[in-house]
């Protein structure tokens, strides 16, 4: 790399590089309302000017002086032939990398013409065999990573990237938020440059803090959502995380992005167009019509999380997570509640990585497709009926015999042989969604490769073939949703191979064949079978991969036994009526979300039942019979007790200190509350129609409270609202019904 010397290279290796930081924008902001403080701009603190550390690692930032530093350590010193870049994720080191290559080719155009001069003198005096031998040693490296780990031989430098000073973090963020979020906030954003000063920040951090800054402004309704948004901000950038995914529940963008957190974070980078084809194939980005569309829906969805520094595109377009969301699942909701993994795509993923490579839009089709453009080399389908209503069936599938994956939206079939489906021996993939005519399915059982299968909305399909599930037992994946069917045949028990079960809707399904042979079974949702009464199994002790389990709006009277499941984060149980009673729950240490509303013949949670149960984040016992709460609940993000008529008091609430919504709405016979003045994160308190009230605790203390419902109580007046108002300004009141 040094300008002494042309044939100097750089060779950056990037290990882990899906967690690397996103490159910083470099375009110029000339409207910055905001002017940011140059007094001592040029120095860092004492402490980031101590370069040497007992280690040895020299402690930089991703800034431009710093890349500088960096490139001078090797420009001007030749016993430094490799620095090793560490630094957690979102330190900016892939960023530096690339300043410094970008140096060095500048340096390398500088150099070109010297050297074709060189050349051609070479070959007039005849000399252009030579070699130069010694280039060899001026061959330099950076290698990036997140370990500090690593080579401390002679020549080996390393440097560590830790968070951005205060006037570069500034900086950052100024050249980031749109030039009209700071002139009609220029108050709000000045308090949030402030709150960053006092405060360390990765670079990547600071880019997603500004993103979402720019998606609410550009998405809002009114002024106090903006406002909302910059308060959370100014507290903390999870908190602004929050706000924006707990604001649009069904966002279809907040659905993509979770699906992408848990596929990148589990598979790493891949190229854009398979991952809208994901999004396509899990149903974010549905009603599919038409593929076309929703692949223009994908592709903006993806620059919109681009745009918010959620997820990054490098070379060759292949798409990775940002460095800051790595542990988003921890403190954003929905991340708990993220069902698409193990989903369709990550079980094809795991079984054959190469199933979706290439694949790209073509002619109202998602395909891959060998450069020989060949139609018999196509290994991947996806496309929609009115697509294929254009097609001769037996002609347009006839040829695709190497077909790996095949996928029809609202498909006009009335059996998979229109597909000559008999000739697809390679197919690993089957999704009929949506296919309305479909009756019968004894094809499929000729597919002994397969591995996913799909098959839904086909309400005239009422059984399935007694040898099939034997015919393809290698299934990893098997969804039947929606279908006429009222048993599942004997096979259906060698289905050993199941990672995920999806028999949803299937609302004439009386019974659950036996599951305990599942041992590798992540996922298992009979949700809305509404005939199905029994689960045969007493205990899912052998199920011990369980992450999900999902009977909600089922008839069934006993939840198997499931405290022994380490890996169970998800339990819904919503709608099941005829449930008696709740299995313990005791050191399912995993547990993350319960939800038992509308189950209501429950009468009774064990007082120990939440015991060692320290992960549970949300907590739903809405429209039970329930009188008592159990006293050890911790840890809670979302209480809701909705419409419980014959709750008579709260727990004391000291242990609650993470409460962000408590919902009471409905509770008639609940006289009085708890001290609530531990509840510092709450936002949301709902109180509707508590008509039994007789005081309310001390609210003043809550600054956080966003929105609070007490119509339908008696409780309520002019002097209590001025004085809350008066301590937490932004405070709504959903006042539409108060009582007299």
């Amino acid at each position: 790399m040094s300008n002494t010397d042309s044939s100097t290279q750089e060779i950056i290796s990037e290990e882990n590089d899906q967690d690397n930081t996103q490159e910083m924008k470099e375009e110029d902001d000339e409207g910055n309302s905001q002017e940011i403080n140059e007094e001592d701009d040029q120095g860092k603190t004492q402490d980031q000017e101590i370069k040497e550390e007992q280690d040895g690692q020299e402690k930089l930032a991703a800034t431009e002086e710093d890349a500088k530093k960096i490139y001078n350590m090797f420009r001007e010193n030749n016993d430094v032939s490799e620095i090793i870049l560490t630094g957690e994720a979102g330190s900016g080191k892939t960023w530096v990398a690339m300043q410094i290559l970008d140096s060095d080719l500048v340096t390398d155009d500088e150099k070109k013409e010297e050297m074709q001069a060189e050349d051609s003198v070479k070959k007039i005096l005849g000399l252009g065999s030579l070699k130069d031998p010694h280039n060899l040693k001026y061959v330099k490296f950076l290698i990036t990573r997140r370990s500090k780990d690593g080579d401390s031989s002679q020549g080996v430098k390393r440097v560590e990237l830790g968070p951005l000073p205060e006037n570069e973090a500034i900086r950052l963020l100024q050249k980031n938020v749109d030039r009209k979020v700071k002139n009609s906030y220029s108050q709000e954003f000045k308090q949030l440059s402030e709150a960053i000063q006092k405060k360390k920040f990765l670079p990547a951090e600071i880019l997603m803090l500004a993103g979402n800054l720019n998606y609410i402004a550009e998405n809002q309704s009114e002024d106090l959502e903006m406002e909302i948004a910059f308060k959370a901000a100014i507290d903390d950038l999870k908190q602004l995380l929050r706000y924006t995914y707990d604001k649009e529940p069904a966002n279809c963008l907040i659905n993509c992005f979770w699906h992408s957190w848990h596929f990148l974070h589990k598979h790493g980078g891949v190229h854009y167009n398979e991952l809208i084809t994901n999004w396509i194939m899990e149903g974010h980005l549905k009603p599919i019509k038409e593929i076309d569309k929703a692949y223009q829906k994908g592709h903006h969805i993806l620059m919109q999380l681009i745009d918010c520094h959620m997820l990054k595109m490098q070379e060759d377009n292949v798409v990775v997570l940002e460095g800051a969301t790595l542990n988003m699942n921890e403190y954003c909701r929905r991340g708990n509640i993220g069902r698409a993994d193990p989903g369709l795509a990550s079980v094809l993923k795991d079984y054959d990585p190469r199933v979706l490579e290439g694949i790209r839009p073509a002619d109202g089709m998602m395909k891959t497709l060998c450069s020989d453009n060949k139609e018999e080399m196509i290994s991947s389908l996806l496309v929609d009926g009115g697509r294929l209503c254009r097609e001769v069936h037996e002609t347009f599938f006839g040829g695709k015999h190497n077909l790996n994956l095949l996928s029809i939206f609202d498909g006009r079939l009335k059996s998979p042989d229109e597909l000559s489906i008999s000739k697809m021996e390679k197919l690993l993939a089957l999704i009929l969604r949506g296919a309305y005519l479909l009756k019968e399915i004894k094809q499929i059982a000729k597919l002994n490769a397969l591995t996913v299968l799909e098959i839904s909305g086909s309400t005239f399909l009422k059984e399935i073939p007694d040898q099939l599930f034997h015919d393809v037992s290698k299934l990893r994946s098997l969804k039947l949703s929606a279908l006429g069917i009222t048993s599942l045949p004997k096979s259906f028990s060698e289905l050993i191979e199941l990672r995920r079960l999806i028999l949803s809707k299937c609302s004439s399904l009386e019974q659950l064949p036996k599951v305990d042979k599942f041992t590798k079974l992540e996922v298992i949702d009979l949700s809305e079978c509404t005939s199905l009464v029994k689960i045969q199994e007493k205990s899912f002790k052998s199920l011990e991969k369980l992450q999900v389990i999902d009977f909600s709006h089922t008839k069934i009277e006993k939840l198997p036994i499931v405290k022994t499941l380490q890996h169970l984060e998800i339990l819904l149980l919503k709608g099941c009526s005829d449930l008696v009673g709740m299995r313990s729950l005791k050191y399912v240490s995993t547990l993350k979300v319960l939800d038992l509303s509308g189950a209501k013949n429950i009468k009774e949670i064990m007082y120990d039942s939440f015991e060692g149960t320290s992960n549970l984040k949300e907590l739903d016992l809405s429209e039970t019979l329930i009188q008592f709460l159990p006293s050890d609940i911790r840890n809670l993000q979302k209480l809701r007790l909705r419409d419980c008529s014959l709750l008579r008091e709260l727990p004391d609430l000291k242990g609650s200190d993470k409460l962000e919504e408590l919902d009471l709405s409905g509770c008639t016979s609940l006289k009085k509350l708890p001290n609530l003045s531990a509840l510092q994160k709450l936002k949301f308190l709902y109180l509707q129609n508590c008509s039994s009230l007789e005081s309310l605790p001390d609210l003043k203390s809550l600054t956080k409270l966003e929105q609070l419902d007490p119509s339908g109580t008696r409780l309520w007046s002019e002097d209590v609202e001025k004085s809350l108002k008066d301590h937490i300004p932004r405070l709504i009141i959903l006042k539409g019904k108060l009582s007299p």
